[in-house]
């Protein structure tokens, strides 16, 4: 194997697998990042053997010069691509079970591990079905509702974000049990089969799509799904990952509220200030406060173990029934982490103990659901 290649190309392909790799894995092949070049495409692919990532970059008849493959350890790799000075070549090659690295007057030599020790995911597999989404609409989607992903849950279908397609509505819904963000979206995808599917994509694969799929691409992103793993193709990206197998919450029975639901519009950046400094008050990580609706106003208080309180007054328009309710304050912390160029918010209430809905009003396909506490 033998290529060279620009500073700037590879430091950004390797940046993004860099925070990918388990460093600490028992397994050192693992920490390694596989390098294939064939002809003129060279194909960089990393694992963690539950997820494959791969990239491929296409040289010039000027930048590679002998085929082969070899799997070196990616943070020493991408630290010492990074230490050159900019707009450096960097003269890669393979020889002799050693990994050499030029650039200028440095010489590098890293070990290496046989490419075929490498644990490249099965590919010879039938996809029941596909559909594309746009990466930008995609890129947004999973920025409003990943919070709301489970964290290594005992129940393990919460550790991930559900994709339904039901009655021509694709559903993107992520809980951990507490609270529920729903995303809505019409006639924003491509799928050639009408009908009903659904599966349950990991949060570790979530937040390796975020990081990958850039805002200023506007490309579509493709999925082919059989019922236990997933394959995504995204500008020169092949993504293969294992799937969470389980019944996801019902989560359309709730999002239908009774008529005893009333709504309140609400200055976001009133409540979220107000919410931020009751948190630094009550500091605790299950910290929470309580909101009252009464007489056109919005009180906030909350207190801490060591009697160090605060109350807070929002001016808003409701004449309803006097409503207390109590909530974990980072929940609705991160509904606002999540919303954007929003100027109001809408609470649906309807009592100290039933489920609470939060939507944007300015984007209507989203929801959050809060489950209240009693204190």
């Amino acid at each position: 194997m033998h290529f060279i290649i620009k500073k700037e190309k590879i430091i950004i392909l390797l940046s993004k697998f860099n925070t990918y790799i388990n460093k600490s894995s028992k397994n050192p092949i693992l920490s390694n990042i596989l390098l294939i070049l064939k002809k003129n495409k060279l194909n960089f692919i990393v694992t963690n053997l539950d997820m494959e990532i791969s990239y491929t970059i296409i040289l010039s008849k000027n930048e590679f010069f002998n085929d082969g493959s070899i799997t070196v350890n990616l943070n020493k790799f991408y630290e010492l691509c990074c230490s050159f000075p900019k707009n450096s070549i960097i003269n890669i090659s393979y020889l002799k079970k050693k990994f050499k690295i030029t650039c200028l007057n440095s010489i590098s030599l890293l070990s290496t591990l046989p490419s075929n020790d490498f644990p490249l995911l099965n590919k010879n597999i039938f996809f029941d079905f596909n559909f594309s989404l746009n990466s930008y609409i995609l890129k947004n989607i999973i920025f409003n509702i990943y919070l709301f992903i489970g964290d290594q849950d005992i129940y393990y279908y919460l550790n991930g974000m559900l994709i339904e397609l039901y009655d021509n509505i694709l559903y993107f819904v992520t809980t951990d049990g507490y609270r529920i963000s729903v995303y809505k979206l019409l006639n924003n995808f491509e799928y050639k089969k009408n009908k009903y599917f659904s599966l349950i994509i990991p949060k570790n694969l979530i937040i390796e799509l975020f990081k990958l799929l850039n805002l200023n691409i506007n490309e579509n992103i493709f999925f082919y799904v059989n019922n236990n793993m997933i394959k995504i193709i995204y500008n020169n990206i092949i993504i293969y990952s294992s799937l969470i197998d389980g019944s996801f919450p019902d989560y359309k029975s709730i999002l239908c509220l009774s008529n005893n639901y009333i709504y309140v519009d609400i200055d976001i950046k009133e409540i979220k200030n107000a919410l931020i400094r009751a948190s630094i008050i009550n500091g605790n990580l299950f910290s929470y406060v309580t909101l009252i609706f009464y007489n056109n106003l919005l009180l906030i208080y909350t207190n801490d173990f060591n009697n160090n309180k605060i109350k807070e007054k929002i001016f808003l328009d409701y004449n309803g029934k006097k409503i207390e309710i109590s909530f974990n304050i980072k929940y609705i912390l991160d509904i606002f982490k999540s919303i954007r160029k929003c100027s109001k918010i809408r609470f649906y209430i309807k009592d100290s103990y039933s489920i609470i809905k939060i939507i944007d009003i300015n984007n209507i396909f989203l929801t959050y659901m809060i489950m209240p506490v009693k204190l």
